[in-house]
């Protein structure tokens, strides 16, 4: 085998040298480690698509190749829905500041991010053997020649998962189906927003197996007083301009809530484009949403950021952060307003391309004219 690894471990009972290996899989197995555990490292901050990713991959490899893997992350899971999710997902996570590696340089997986990104934190010594995500990658990193399995326009990582673990023949426990199926539901807003025959797939498939008690737990998971908080602060500064809407928060303590107030705010009758801004110590968050299909949303927000922090995401979602640090209050909130300017001057061009008048609503939150919110 390209890897050294033996062909006969049993998946469901039969020896896999009697299983004809599928492209997608045959291209994982070629990067696998002989031996010793692979790390798989979620986007910083992990979603609901990360985190049912996570849970996939670890099932695949240890079913399909036999190899030991590790969930390690970045930052924390504070939304309550993702909090939902870690407290049902039987494999664990581990936190990206508690691992020891020693001298050991384990093989890692990256899920639903690309290392390069900015958004992707690879503990120090690992050595990154593959990249599986949906979101639109303009190039991948000079030199590295591990297993790029990229899907854009995708509605879902864990389709890709999915499908992955539906080539092994590896059966889906009902509480990780539960897990894929609400992942795949919150990356396509209910399949409102761009999907493809895979992601339907997935979900049909995935949802007759899923515990629907658990998938209830976490659509229904109990919120903390600080959300309600944030909520009222973020209706309090949200503005409305044409099919514009957007908000801020003075200071979050975890970033889960910024892209969850953009999601609120396209809500609005009639609005198509939202975004929200948020301080988080030194960090200047931005999440951007679009229900046109031609926003191309990622490749916007990269547009306004450009080299004074990092963005990326899909053509209707798209998240950004710019570091201040240093930077006195004042000047941190020019910039702030400078990007609120900015990102209104692409969506009204935007909304121009795509014929689409911004023209002031008879319903909104604020009627308002641009401004720096």
């Amino acid at each position: 085998m390209p890897n050294g690894r033996s062909n006969d471990h049993p998946a469901n009972g039969r020896p896999a040298s009697a299983i004809v290996l599928a492209p997608s899989l045959a291209a994982l197995q070629a990067v696998l480690p002989v031996h010793g555990r692979v790390l798989i490292i979620p986007h910083d901050y992990p979603d609901p698509d990360a985190i049912a990713s996570a849970a996939a991959l670890h099932l695949l490899l240890k079913a399909r190749f036999g190899v030991p893997s590790r969930i390690v992350f970045t930052g924390q899971a504070s939304r309550a829905e993702n909090r939902q999710m870690l407290r049902y997902c039987r494999y664990g996570f581990l936190l990206a500041g508690q691992l020891r590696l020693g001298r050991r340089r384990p093989a890692a997986l990256v899920l639903d991010g690309v290392p390069w990104s900015g958004r992707v934190t690879v503990p120090p010594g690992a050595r990154v053997i593959g990249v599986i995500d949906h979101h639109p990658q303009t190039r991948a990193r000079k030199g590295f020649e591990g297993l790029m399995d990229f899907r854009p326009g995708l509605g879902a990582t864990a389709s890709i998962l999915y499908e992955y673990l539906k080539a092994a023949d590896v059966a889906v426990p009902p509480w990780l189906a539960a897990l894929l199926v609400y992942a795949i539901a919150t990356e396509t807003l209910d399949f409102s927003r761009r999907f493809t025959p895979l992601d339907l797939e997935a979900y049909t498939a995935l949802l007759p197996r899923a515990n629907m008690k658990i998938l209830g737990d976490i659509r229904h998971a109990p919120l903390p007083r600080a959300y309600f908080a944030h909520l009222r602060e973020a209706m309090d500064h949200a503005q409305v301009y044409g099919r514009a809407a957007w908000s801020h928060l003075d200071a979050v303590e975890q970033p889960e809530i910024v892209p969850e107030i953009a999601d609120l705010l396209s809500r609005i009758e009639r609005v198509t484009w939202t975004f929200c801004t948020a301080w988080r110590d030194d960090d200047l968050l931005i999440s951007l949403r679009s229900s046109q299909p031609s926003a191309r949303c990622g490749a916007l927000l990269k547009a306004v950021v450009r080299d004074q922090g990092s963005a990326g995401g899909h053509f209707n979602m798209a998240a950004g952060v710019l570091n201040l640090a240093g930077r006195p209050l004042e000047e941190r909130e020019e910039r702030r307003e400078e990007l609120v300017r900015s990102l209104l001057g692409w969506i009204e061009r935007r909304s121009a391309e795509a014929e689409e008048p911004l023209d002031i609503l008879a319903h909104s939150l604020v009627d308002k004219k641009p401004a720096a919110g």
